[in-house]
This record gives C-alpha cells, sequence and structure tokens, in this order.
C-alpha cells in the first residue's frame, strides 16, 4: 500500500509537533479500562514494578466467577510461561480491600493498575501478595492516550487551506485524499490484526461488527458485551443466541409482563424461558445497565434493536464469514438486508408501540459504514487487489463529520461536492481533518497544513497501489 506509506511519511513532517489535540479530559471507567485491556489496546509486552520483562500470549477470558477479572491467561515472564488469572484495577489499592485475603484470587499471576501513591510520589510500588503469601507481579499502565476526548473544532478562523488546496491541481488534491484514505485503512488494519493475532480472525470480525453497531456513542458496550460472550460461546448455543446475548446486554429484566403489550409479552416470555436455565452461570457478565447510553439515538438505531441484529448475525455466521474472506460487496450488502427478526423488524424498544411498517434491522448507511471499518480492512490487508473494489464503493447518506471536514478543507465548490460521493474521499476527508484540523488545538494559524500542501505536489505522488 505504497500510497499509505507516503502519507505516513509526509505526515510525520506535517504535524506540528506542540500543538496539543482540541480534547476534553474525562475519567475512565474501570470497566472500560478492562475492555481495552482485553482488547490489546495497551500492547503485549511490558516491564513490572520492578523491572521484569512480560509478553502477553494470551490475554485469556472474562471470569464468570469470584476472582480475577480475566481466567485462563498465558503470561511469559521472561523465558518462564505461566497461566492464570488477571486482576486488572484502576487504583492499586483495590487489590488489598478485594483480592488480598480471598482464596479466589490465589490463581492471579498478574495485577494491573494505573494509580498507586507511592508511585506518584517516586517511590517503589509495594508488593502484592495473595492471601497465602504469593507474590503476585504487577504492571502499570499508562492511560494517557484514552483519558481525553476528541472535539470538533470551531468554525475556521481563516481561508488557509481551502486557498493552498485550490491552488494544487485537482488530480494532486483526489491523489492526496485517496492516499489519506489508504492510510486510515491500514490503520484499520492493523488493529483487526492485533485482534486477529489474539482471538483468531472470526472472534476479530465478530468484534469489530459489534461495535460498529455500537455507533459512536455505545462502542463500549457492545464491544464489552462481544468480549464477554464470543462468538464461540454463542455458536455453541445455537438455540439460544439471543437469550444470551439479549440478557447479556442487560435488556431482559425480571419486570411484571402483565401490563406489555400482546407481542412483547410473547416475545420476553419465550427469551426468559430460555435464559433462565443460564442466568446464574453468566450472571456477572451482563453488561452494566449505565454503560448504555440511551439518549439522542435515531428510534431505529436504538441499541436493544442492535442487539437482536447481532444475534441473528451469529445465527448465520458461516455465510457472512464466506462472503467476507471474498470480499463480496453485493453478497454482504443482500446479508444484511435479509436479515429479519419477527419482534424487532416492528419494535423501536421493548416499550414502543408496533410499528405499521417493518424497519431494517441494519441500514443501508450502517451496511456501507459495517464495508469500510470491518469487511475491507481486513480483506484488502489480506489481497491489496481489494483497494480497487473498495475505492469503487459509493457514499451513503453524508454525516456531520465528513460535511464539517469538506467544508473546513474545500469550502463549498465542486470540488468539495465530487469528493462527498465516494465512501473511500470521504473517508481520506475524515482522515486528514483528523490529523490537522484536530490536531492544531483549533487554533488556523499553527496548522501545518497549508505550508506542507506544496511539499505533496512537488513529490511526484502518483501511484495508486
Amino acid at each position: 500500500m505504497q500510497l499509505a506509506d507516503r502519507y505516513a511519511r509526509w505526515l510525520e513532517q506535517s504535524v506540528v509537533a506542540e500543538a496539543a489535540q482540541l480534547r476534553v479530559a474525562r475519567e475512565i471507567p474501570e470497566i472500560e479500562l478492562q475492555t481495552l485491556w482485553m482488547s490489546g489496546e495497551f500492547g503485549r509486552e511490558f516491564l513490572t514494578t520492578t523491572g521484569g520483562q512480560v509478553r502477553v500470549e494470551h490475554f485469556g477470558a472474562w471470569n464468570k466467577e469470584p476472582g480475577p477479572h480475566f481466567t485462563g491467561a498465558e503470561i511469559a515472564f521472561g523465558s518462564s510461561r505461566v497461566r492464570g488469572g488477571v486482576a486488572v484495577h484502576w487504583n492499586a489499592s483495590a487489590w488489598d480491600q478485594q483480592a488480598a485475603h480471598s482464596p479466589e484470587y490465589e490463581g492471579t499471576i498478574l495485577h494491573v493498575f494505573v494509580r498507586e501513591t507511592a508511585r506518584e510520589r517516586g517511590q517503589a510500588v509495594p508488593a502484592t501478595c495473595t492471601a497465602l503469601g504469593r507474590e503476585v507481579p504487577q504492571i502499570w499502565l499508562d492511560v494517557s492516550r484514552f483519558e481525553f476526548l476528541p472535539v470538533d473544532p470551531p468554525p475556521c478562523a481563516t481561508t488557509a487551506c481551502r486557498e493552498s488546496f485550490a491552488a494544487l491541481p485537482a488530480v494532486r488534491v483526489l491523489e492526496m485524499v485517496e492516499a489519506a484514505a489508504q492510510y486510515r485503512l491500514c490503520r484499520k488494519a492493523a488493529r483487526q490484526a492485533r485482534l486477529a493475532e489474539q482471538f483468531g480472525p472470526g472472534e476479530a470480525l465478530y468484534q469489530g461488527i459489534a461495535e460498529a453497531l455500537g455507533y459512536r456513542n455505545n462502542k463500549l458496550p457492545f464491544t464489552l458485551l462481544a468480549q464477554r460472550f464470543p462468538l464461540a460461546l454463542v455458536r455453541s448455543r445455537q438455540m439460544n443466541i439471543e437469550p444470551l446475548l439479549f440478557a447479556g446486554s442487560g435488556f431482559l429484566n425480571a419486570t411484571d409482563l402483565g401490563s406489555m403489550a400482546g407481542d412483547t409479552r410473547g416475545y420476553l416470555r419465550e427469551v426468559w424461558e430460555q435464559w433462565w436455565f443460564h442466568r446464574t452461570e453468566y450472571d456477572k457478565l451482563i453488561v452494566p445497565a449505565g454503560l448504555w447510553n440511551l439518549r439522542g439515538q435515531r428510534p431505529v438505531n436504538h441499541p436493544q434493536r442492535r442487539v437482536a441484529a447481532l444475534a441473528e448475525i451469529a445465527r448465520h455466521w458461516p455465510v457472512l464469514e464466506t462472503l467476507a474472506r471474498a470480499a463480496n460487496v453485493e453478497g454482504i450488502r443482500h446479508f444484511f438486508r435479509q436479515l429479519q427478526h419477527p419482534y424487532w423488524d416492528f419494535h423501536y424498544t421493548l416499550t414502543s408501540r408496533r410499528s405499521l411498517a417493518r424497519m431494517a434491522l441494519v441500514g443501508e448507511a450502517r451496511i456501507t459504514d459495517l464495508l469500510l471499518n470491518v469487511f475491507f480492512p481486513g480483506a484488502v490487508s489480506a489481497a491489496p487487489q481489494f483497494w480497487e473494489t473498495y475505492r469503487a464503493l459509493p457514499a451513503a447518506d453524508s454525516n456531520r463529520r465528513v460535511e464539517i471536514a469538506a467544508r473546513r478543507l474545500f469550502g463549498s465548490g465542486a470540488l468539495a461536492r465530487e469528493l462527498g460521493k465516494r465512501a473511500m474521499t470521504q473517508q481520506g476527508l475524515l482522515q486528514i481533518y483528523e490529523d490537522f484540523c484536530m490536531s492544531c488545538d483549533a487554533d488556523c494559524a499553527r496548522c501545518a497544513l497549508p505550508d506542507r500542501l506544496e511539499h505533496w505536489s512537488g513529490a511526484g505522488y502518483g501511484e495508486r497501489s
């Protein structure tokens, strides 16, 4: 992917190093920390608090029983490889409060933390010991890149970018946008490859689909749901896929069904009867209700419908997996279009009235999003010839961020409209917007893009592959 490599080299010379990204501080919930750890977002190689080398060979699985958060992890300490549990806490002191005297933590082989008072004072971190006095190695996580959320900058203070782009031949502009799109695709492919290395290609694809179904506001709970109820588990319970996922999401509450509408009452009774036999086994894995963001959602995109869609996707998984390997765009579109559910085709939520018209479980815009962000990164990485198929994908309905990016960089002229016609160029616009507009602290005068554009123009970047 030569364009992606060239964009990466050009970007390294372009970004203003001292410009802080426009962002807002936040507190990371401990469960999000654990989800990020499980996803491998912190990497696989670490140093213990005493300087020993650690490599995570396998992150294990979420623990269904009392004890550490993950079980069955495989950790290499130097040349020694150990299998056991991993506890992940925000504060190191949580070990003393929860684990130090609990026999359920005896099999813990690694303690992971973010905050520790002694360490922050520059002192040695106290040892962590189990109830039987066995010392557990510890590692500290740097969460700084997750502690801030990027925010869209205000309207441009200058027109420098637009003027610089206008001075370039259109072919050069399109070439640069395509390079940015290819760079974006390669980054997503690298993340997928990391998940595939840990969980296998099928689980990586399943987790990617779940995350995409979460949209922007519910990526965390959907990722957590896919981690705690992985594809192998739900597929092994073929007749109970929906009860596992719907109850596992926390949306199946033991309520009085008498007040429910007839079809809702029938649906919940059927799901509850199948979940009843498994509830004690998986009760600890249920996604906390507070993680779901139910505000500001289009009714048709409500997470309850998306969980039902994920269940139907898992039910027909072999078909989708075959289509994904072939990057069969029309086949993938048809797969999602034909997904049906006797209840959720006509309901927004469990409390909504029945709709007169059938509603798609996965709409056209979301199908395009899945192609761009889930299916094609892996496909192009495995077979670069699929890049040409990716390039030809038509755009879905433009979203707000694409419109903001186009307006800031190109105004409202013909070129901006042209860039909005293809999904690939929309992705390139978003990448440039994130790399520059969102990285100059909303101070357009400090943005490196206008000055660096001439270097792109003079570099002779004419190849597409």
